[in-house]
């Protein structure tokens, strides 16, 4: 059985254009197959018995109005799947090309929190500034059910980084990092590889590649010195310092085909570089330097042309917009930018949509209002602001484990209340 919900927008059944049907597909590599159709609003769908003895595939559900047009969906993490008998899963849907608020709230009020997935399943959800923020909470939100899951005991340490390899949590402060299980409590003292220094990456981002090799990069964060210190943690739990042939701040990175890409942060030096196939050291590419912080960066899929946004100028403080940077070029290389496609925000994050259309989230200077945007890569190159269902500032977005883009945390704008709920981005079909 398929459980439906439209989380906290009641109306999401029957705003114009209303939904007059909902199809249920099964999702697989090799395609999909279609379910069951029925009339909406509903709140299940019935699976039957039957299925796919051994697949890995996923849930989609669509809304249609009654000029056949998808107005509504909703998606569900890939599954391991032998039949369908006796399964119960949550599927969460909402208006496409707008944000939706999910069921549930957060328990623990935060800004800036940083979250981390967990068994592919689980958002964990710790961290973050402002004031009655227990630095020692953190909270736990179930991707089946789409529920919060109450009763997690406070971590033994205040994270500043972290890290997942389940059921471990890789915990690091400036002091140094545990091990924490989470299914067992047991804590163990973490031996730090040789050269490595906790102080050099806490602060920094984790990035997880597709084969769930992580990356906590001290360069990524804004504050402190700038390091050449990055760790890699294996899915076994084995650490490894990486050394970037430049010490930076504030650089921008992302994962391509597998590899960690490290741009920015620093007037000396090489523009970017790149981790061999092997991971285990760092390859200069033929662009200048770049002294810019604080920058977004993604390369989208079955692409070799990396996309950023934002990051000041140490010098000038100048915010800039949306640029490229061709990942095959080598030699006489530079970042081209994109005309007329200014992103004037801080803590800018970058998510790729589809093969032309980008996500973009940041803060506006002046408020820190949380401001959510597509961005066409294509013809054009159209900057369209996507409202939030909870204005608010001081929020962080990420990617869940079914490929959304979801916002989570700060306080609500105009209020000093808790912006407690989880918004969801539904794409356009």
């Amino acid at each position: 059985m398929i459980t439906i919900t439209t989380g906290q927008e009641a109306d999401a059944w029957t705003l114009d254009p209303a939904v007059q049907n909902v199809t249920l597909d099964l999702v697989q590599t090799t395609g999909r197959t279609t379910l069951s159709t029925v009339p909406a609003p509903t709140t299940e769908i019935s699976l039957g018995t039957d299925g796919p003895p051994s697949a890995i595939a996923s849930f989609e559900a669509t809304g249609f109005d009654a000029d056949s047009n998808a107005v509504l969906r909703g998606f569900t993490m890939p599954y391991f799947i032998f039949g369908f008998a006796a399964a119960q899963l949550t599927l969460f849907m909402g208006r496409n090309g707008e944000m939706a608020r999910a069921p549930g709230e957060l328990l623990v009020p935060r800004q800036h929190p940083q979250v981390a997935i967990l068994a592919h399943t689980y958002l964990l959800i710790s961290g973050g500034d402002g004031t009655g923020t227990d630095p020692t909470a953190f909270d736990a939100y179930d991707m089946r059910t789409w529920s919060m899951v109450a009763g997690q005991p406070a971590l033994p340490t205040a994270p500043e980084s972290w890290a997942v390899t389940d059921p471990n949590l890789l915990l690091i402060d400036h002091n140094g990092a545990l091990w924490l299980n989470i299914d067992t409590s047991v804590r163990t003292t973490v031996v730090a590889p040789s050269g490595l220094d906790f102080g050099s990456i806490v602060g920094g981002e984790t990035l997880s590649a597709s084969d769930d090799t992580q990356y906590i990069v001290g360069a990524t964060r804004t504050s402190g010195e700038p390091t050449d210190q990055v760790l890699r943690v294996d899915t076994d739990g084995t650490l490894h310092l990486l050394r970037l042939s430049t010490a930076r701040l504030g650089a921008a990175a992302a994962i391509v085909d597998g590899q960690l890409l490290v741009v920015g942060g620093s007037e000396d030096g090489a523009g970017a570089e790149v981790t061999n196939a092997g991971g285990t050291a760092f390859i200069e590419l033929a662009f200048p330097s770049d002294a810019r912080r604080g920058a977004a960066m993604i390369v989208p899929p079955d692409t070799k042309v990396a996309i950023l946004a934002g990051g000041r100028d140490p010098k000038t403080d100048e915010v800039s917009g949306f640029r490229t940077l061709d990942l095959e070029c080598s030699e006489d290389c530079s970042q081209s930018e994109i005309a007329k496609a200014d992103f004037a925000f801080d803590r800018p994050r970058l998510f790729a949509l589809n093969e032309r259309q980008l996500l973009a989230v940041g803060e506006a200077p002046d408020t820190g209002e949380t401001k959510v945007f597509t961005f066409d890569t294509g013809v054009g190159h159209a900057l369209d602001e996507v409202p939030l269902r909870t204005p608010r500032r001081g929020a962080s977005a990420f990617l869940l484990p079914n490929g959304q883009v979801g916002v989570l945390g700060g306080k609500a704008l105009n209020s000093s209340a808790v912006a407690s709920s989880l918004e969801v981005y539904f794409p356009q079909p």
